[in-house]
């Protein structure tokens, strides 16, 4: 640490607060001690820490899937700021499942974990409330349901993302907009639905049941059968605004299998922007959420509360943007 130290031009006091994560340094000189940390193979003794802090250097991620790029960009924000405070990441699947995830925790409670990052917990609000009373530390990211108790969580304005997707579309002239929800029980999913219809009453226009689709978020196939559903009716919808982006590439798909112009034909909106969402043709208009942020954010939380401090704030919501593409245009009928 002494060579660190020297190295850096900073105190060996400040290499120590860098590499475990505590306050009293400048993002730009944890970064630098983090490098030269890495060029060096400094590897710190981590029973000794143990021994004078009570702490274990290793936080816990728990998430349903690794594979869907929503995951992957969350927990890559998460894992840098863990790597930076010179920390270890434990890292546990649950595939949605109860069980699964209770028997995770209670893993990682047993083997020795300083905090746990949470994505998408599958508990409910009762076993989660009892998780935290148990002085557990742990930063929910994204929650399925509405967290009430006082606990620290950090999602995207849901609701705001998807009144602006609307008003885009209402914008752009249209009146008959349908949506493919994801999961009716989610929080995101009554949050967006919420921001959706704000934005149409807005307008003076009620939000129509018919041209509502419940589908998963996990599979584009869901968009895919709900836009054939709805453009196959008398009187289709000339825009949809999907929940996700995987259930906006299934309205795509759809809309090219009935030979449906995009966007002249129909408009689609998506949510999350994930990489393809520039990739596709034509290029599809989303609202981006800032995943990886979320995933450094709720880290720096779940540091803050292991070193006993109080975060910045319990509930963070961090903005989303909506990103116009080729994939939204005004209505036929308006005169395109």
């Amino acid at each position: 640490m002494q060579d660190l130290a020297r190295m850096a031009g900073v105190s060996v006091a400040s290499v120590s607060r860098a590499l475990s994560g505590k306050p009293g340094v400048s993002a730009a000189t944890r970064s630098t001690i983090a490098r030269l940390a890495r060029e060096h193979s400094y590897t710190g003794n981590q029973p000794a820490r143990a021994l004078s802090t009570g702490q274990t250097g290793r936080i816990a991620v728990t998430l349903p899937r690794i594979e869907a790029e929503y995951f992957a960009r969350i927990l890559a924000g998460a894992a840098q700021v863990i790597h930076d405070a010179g920390l270890s990441l434990v890292l546990e699947t649950t595939q949605h499942e109860r069980d699964r995830q209770s028997d995770a925790i209670q893993g990682f409670m047993r083997m020795g974990v300083d905090g746990a990052l949470i994505l998408l917990p599958a508990e409910s609000n009762r076993e989660i409330s009892a998780l935290y009373d148990s002085g557990f530390k742990f930063v929910i990211i994204d929650p399925i349901d509405q967290v009430t108790a006082p606990m620290p969580w950090v999602t995207a304005t849901h609701a705001l993302g998807a009144r602006h997707a609307v008003e885009h579309l209402l914008e752009l002239g249209h009146r008959r907009i349908a949506m493919i929800t994801g999961e009716s029980g989610f929080f995101s999913t009554k949050e967006r639905l919420h921001g959706a219809r704000e934005a149409l009453e807005q307008a003076g226009i009620d939000l129509d049941p018919s041209l509502v689709r419940v589908s998963g978020y996990t599979e584009s196939a869901g968009g895919y059968e709900a836009t054939l559903d709805l453009l196959r009716r008398p009187d289709p919808p000339t825009a949809i605004f999907a929940f996700n982006d995987r259930l906006a590439f299934g309205t795509l798909q759809a809309a090219h299998a009935l030979k449906v112009p995009v966007p002249d034909g129909l408009s689609i909106v998506g949510f999350d922007d994930v990489d393809a969402a520039k990739l596709v043709s034509p290029g599809l208009t989303t609202v981006r959420q800032p995943l990886s942020t979320m995933g450094s954010t709720a880290a720096t939380m779940l540091m803050q509360l292991i070193n006993g401090q109080n975060p910045l704030g319990m509930h963070i919501q961090l903005a989303t943007e909506l990103v116009v593409r080729q994939s939204s245009g005004a209505p036929a009928a308006a005169g395109r």
